[in-house]
């Protein structure tokens, strides 16, 4: 049986799963956006290599995926020395290998590696 003063309340546990669901919610507001622009990119560069080579030479390419990696706030790791873009007569290769490293929570930062392909037939 019960006292009367005792009502079944949990206020730690309580706490406890809002600290938590904080820390969550925390976390995925920093590497959420890492995913969607590595996701964006990725989608930018096969957009890339399906175009003519008589449209963008190869250093263009390469300019537009750095331009491309400038609207995601991936400048500092996607640029010239981390991609590299190959045309052959029928097919366009773009390869892009980089790491992010990304502040997870107060104390705790993460280092995402990323690699990037993108081959495809020149229409």
């Amino acid at each position: 049986m019960r006292a009367e003063s005792e009502r079944g309340e949990g206020r730690l546990g309580t706490l406890v799963g809002l600290v938590f669901l904080v820390a969550v919610l925390w976390a995925g507001w920093n590497v959420i956006p890492v995913y969607y622009a590595n996701y964006a990119l990725s989608d930018r560069m096969v957009e890339l290599a399906r175009t003519p080579k008589y449209r963008y030479s190869d250093e263009e390419v390469m300019r537009l995926i750095v331009k491309a990696a400038a609207e995601y706030d991936a400048e500092k790791y996607v640029n010239a020395t981390t991609c590299k873009v190959t045309t052959t007569e029928h097919r366009r290769t773009i390869l892009c290998e980089y790491e992010r490293v990304v502040s997870v929570l107060p104390g705790w930062t993460q280092t995402f590696q990323f690699k990037l392909a993108a081959d495809q037939p020149i229409i």
